[in-house]
């Protein structure tokens, strides 16, 4: 938000002297390249997911409301399972594609330093890049005249990897506990609390303590990240003055 307005107040300036002054002032900097991914990615996400849910509950969930209401109730829907979690339908209600959507949409969750939870657009951007960049036979990451970091890589990987790892066992152990439950309602449990998104198929209420045990872990583990906790357990590494020959492993 400050990088946005520091580019309006930017964009101003700019203005101002080509009108009056008859000057141009070019800062190709001004919009670092974290506000335009994770922007970019946003909107996408965003604009995607809306037109699906109202496709998809156009005679569903959505058939109370009328004209522009539908438009409106889908994007909310599409934006409150990725931060707030704040619900003006009855979710259990859903198509079963919908519900899957949403799950992929709270698993990628808000922008990094947010208060939403879920792995991060910039980490779900940097997985999509790297997919289309070893497709086309590049060593690294580019975009917008720029090249990724590896370290930036590897952590987004890590988290995307630590993620599903966590998911996997909430999973698991609840299904362990409620024999009864339906898989899909299990994994929307555990998928809203890894992200800390609120959001239920009326669940929640169903479960035995063992489980809410479990979904309070994990939505510490959601919530401080995986990659956090591993580096207070784990030592630090001092930076050598050697490196090991390589190794090559068939992927």
């Amino acid at each position: 938000m400050v990088n946005i307005l520091r580019y309006f107040k930017y964009f101003i300036n700019k203005t101002v002297l080509i009108v009056f002054y008859k000057k141009q002032e070019q800062k190709t900097w001004v919009f670092n390249l974290n506000s335009k991914v994770n922007l970019v990615t946003s909107l996408t996400i965003f604009i995607i997911s809306t037109v699906i849910i109202y496709f998809e509950e156009f005679y569903n969930v959505l058939n109370s409301h009328v004209g522009l209401g539908k438009w409106i109730s889908a994007a909310f829907i599409s934006m409150t399972t990725r931060t707030a979690g704040f619900n003006t339908i009855d979710f259990s209600q859903l198509q079963f594609s919908t519900i899957i959507m949403i799950l992929l949409l709270m698993w990628v969750g808000a922008s990094p330093t947010s208060t939403g939870g879920g792995i991060k657009t910039s980490t779900f951007a940097i997985a999509i890049l790297n997919f289309i960049n070893i497709a086309r036979g590049k060593q690294s990451i580019e975009i917008y005249n720029r090249s990724i970091n590896n370290t930036i890589v590897q952590r987004a990987f890590a988290t995307i990897t630590l993620s599903f790892l966590v998911i996997g066992i909430g999973i698991f152990l609840i299904t362990k506990f409620e024999n009864d439950l339906p898989l899909i309602d299990i994994a929307f449990e555990v998928f809203s609390a890894y992200s800390t998104v609120g959001l239920s198929l009326k669940t929640t209420p169903l479960l035995s303590d063992q489980s809410k045990i479990v979904l309070i872990i994990i939505m510490f583990i959601g919530r401080v990240s995986m990659i956090t906790i591993l580096t207070a357990f784990f030592k630090k590494s001092l930076s050598s003055r050697y490196n090991y020959p390589s190794g090559d492993i068939l992927i």
